[in-house]
Formats: structure tokens, C-alpha cells, sequence
């Protein structure tokens, strides 16, 4: 009963952790992502762009610029990711929802603007309130001057306009800034680095990838969400995985509980049995009479399990009644969060019945009914 309501417990905690997670990275990753498959950047002169946005469910195409640049500001310095964007990518991605301070305005009367994640505006001491512009430094890719450092890299100035907090690592990764002055700094000519596709049904993203990737071939990698963050997640379902078959172990190990009980029976009603025969019971029926009540023993307390499962998880989601602790204010939330699945009991009943039937089968099998029962 408890191995059974720890087991619902523990997978609605990391159903919990991972829906959190794929929110804050949904937040900024697009729906589906194209890169090259070799290479860094690509032409968009030969890239289909009209046939995927006449693509059914594509809601808009967005042109990316994005490779890691040396960013001064004051006397601090930083690398970072820039990321090249339109004009309207806050409207098509919902990018201003993690929008901390600031504004979401990329070029404005001649000045280009930049929006920094938080930890970086933290890092480089960020004001948006100064005329202190950011200073970006970039490898030029054509003619270099070894013999004066400074001349072997791009210069251009952002003036910093917003501050974003996703609470992934991409908010001490990435400045984000208009596409023509990526495209400038790091003298890209029709070229981009990747392609951004938003949908406007989140459950239809596989099929629309999988056209996508027939409209493209083997030349370029079209990932969805999942894919972007292909490790972390597989990361996740892993440490989910092994905490199920710990828990299930437990489950296996209270199982000889019930060996043992029905042992007990077993020798308790040897008379009973003696009698059940001379009624008419032959050694088949009485087996399978034992064995039932072992399975109905292994549901009771399965089934009662799961219901105190279920009943802590609900508190849990409504009254946040167990907190992270003392630092719990450095996290995104200050409790555990908790997702209630229905495919998690379902594969928790069926852990249940395999172990239940292996168990009762065990004592009955093996037990020998002696004198009191012929076959």
C-alpha cells in the first residue's frame, strides 16, 4: 500500500518537474527549428520558405542569424549568443510573456535595440535607464589583421532595451537583436543560420515536421521542441525510469509478504481443504481458490494505495503543502509541482497484477496439499 502510493506520488512529482520545465523552455524555443545539416548557415534564395507556409497549421516562417559573439559593456565583458531576429517574431512567438524589464522593440528611428537574458544583465550589471550602449565584437570572415588584434573583428553597438528571464540557461546565454544587424555584424548576404517555424495547433507539430522534412530532404535537421532539448529530456525520462523500477523493487521485496501470509493459510486450513475435497473440490479448484485471495490482498492494498496517491497529489496541487525549503525562493516556484497522469496508475496496476500473480502463484505452486487432498 504505501511502495504503491509512493510510486503515484513520486511519477505525478516528475510528471510535475517536466511539464515546468517544457513550459520555461516552450517559452523561447520554437515549434519546430531547420538548420543545416552541415555547415553553419544557409542561402534563403534556394530555401523553400513559400511551400512551408502553405503548409496547413503553419502559422509563421522566421528567418534566424545566431552565432556567439564577445559583448562589452562598461568595463565588463561577456560571451554570449546573438540572435538575429525580425521585427515581428515577438508577435508570432509570444516572446514578450517572458519579458521581464524593458520593451520588446528590436529598431527604432535608426537605433538597433537588444534584449539580454537576466543572468547576463545581471553578469554585465545592465542598466536600461543609461545611454551606455553594448558593444559587440565579432571574427571578421574574410581579411584579418594578425599583426593588429582589434582589426580581426567586426564592431557594432546595440543599446540595450529589455531583459528577458525564461529560467533556462539561455538567460545567460542569448542577446537578442534585429536580423540586418547580425546580418551586418557578421556579413551574411541572403544567408541565415536557421529557420523558425510556429504552428498554429501544438498537437498537429508532428505531422507539419515530418512535411517539412519531405519538403526538405537530407539536407538540413528539422527538430521539434523536444528535439531542441533532446538530452535534458532524455535526461529527465531516464531519471524517471530508474526511480519507477527502485520503487517497483520495493513492491517486489513486500510481495513475499504475501508468500509468507498465504503459506500461512495454506497450513492454517488444512482441514478446510480436507473438507472442500470430500464436497467435491479437487486440488485445481482449491489452488486457484488461494490464489484469489492473494490477488484480491495484492488489490486492496494496491488500489487503496493508489487512492492515498492520488489524494496527496491533489493537496499538493491546490495547498502546496511541501516547499523546496529554505532557498526555495531561488527556484521558478517556491513547492514541488505535480502533474496527475492516468497513464501513470494504469502502468501502476498493471506493475500491481504481475507482481500480485507472481506472488500468489509462487506458495500455491509449490505447496504440497500431502494426505489431505488427492489428486
Amino acid at each position: 500500500m504505501s511502495g504503491t502510493a509512493a510510486l503515484i506520488i513520486v511519477l505525478s512529482v516528475f510528471n510535475g518537474m517536466e511539464a515546468l520545465v517544457t513550459d520555461s523552455f516552450n517559452s523561447f524555443n520554437p515549434d519546430i527549428k531547420i538548420t543545416p545539416q552541415e555547415g553553419k548557415s544557409f542561402s534563403v534564395d534556394s530555401f523553400p520558405i513559400e511551400k512551408i507556409k502553405k503548409i496547413e497549421g503553419v502559422r509563421a516562417v522566421e528567418k534566424v542569424i545566431s552565432d556567439l559573439v564577445l559583448i562589452e559593456y562598461g568595463e565588463k565583458q561577456h560571451l554570449l549568443l546573438l540572435k538575429g531576429v525580425d521585427s515581428d517574431y515577438v508577435d508570432q512567438s509570444g516572446f514578450d510573456s517572458i519579458l521581464i524589464d524593458g520593451s520588446f522593440v528590436l529598431h527604432d528611428e535608426g537605433v538597433d535595440y537588444g534584449v539580454m537574458g537576466a543572468i547576463a544583465a545581471g553578469t554585465l550589471q545592465l542598466n536600461l535607464n543609461s545611454n551606455d550602449f553594448v558593444k559587440v565584437y565579432y571574427p571578421k570572415r574574410t581579411r584579418k589583421n594578425l599583426g593588429n588584434p582589434t582589426d580581426a573583428f567586426q564592431t557594432r553597438y546595440l543599446a540595450p532595451i529589455g531583459v528577458f528571464c525564461s529560467y533556462t540557461e539561455y538567460d545567460d546565454e542569448y542577446l537578442i537583436c534585429p536580423l540586418e544587424f547580425a546580418a551586418n555584424l557578421m556579413s551574411y548576404e541572403n544567408q541565415v543560420t536557421s529557420v523558425e517555424i510556429f504552428v498554429n495547433n501544438e498537437n498537429k507539430t508532428d505531422n507539419i515536421q515530418q512535411q517539412i522534412a519531405q519538403i526538405l530532404g537530407d539536407k538540413y535537421v528539422v527538430k521539434n521542441r523536444f528535439q531542441q532539448e533532446e538530452l535534458l529530456f532524455k535526461t529527465m525520462k531516464s531519471e524517471k525510469m530508474i526511480i519507477f523500477s527502485i520503487l517497483a523493487f520495493i513492491l517486489i521485496i513486500a510481495g513475499f509478504n504475501i508468500i509468507g501470509s498465504l503459506g500461512m493459510i495454506v497450513i492454517e486450513k488444512k482441514e478446510d481443504m480436507a473438507v472442500l475435497h470430500h464436497l467435491g473440490a479437487n486440488k485445481s479448484m482449491i489452488r486457484r481458490i488461494f490464489m484469489l485471495e492473494g490477488m484480491i490482498i495484492s488489490f486492496v492494498g494496491g488500489v487503496i494505495g493508489m487512492l492515498i496517491g492520488l489524494g496527496v497529489c491533489i493537496l499538493q496541487q491546490v495547498f502546496h503543502i511541501i516547499s523546496f525549503g529554505g532557498d526555495s525562493g531561488s527556484y521558478i516556484i517556491d513547492y514541488y509541482p505535480v502533474k496527475i497522469e492516468a497513464l501513470d496508475f494504469l502502468i501502476v496496476f498493471g506493475t500491481i497484477f504481475i507482481i500480485s500473480f507472481i506472488a500468489s502463484l509462487i506458495p500455491i505452486k509449490n505447496l504440497q496439499f500431502k494426505n489431505e487432498i488427492k489428486k
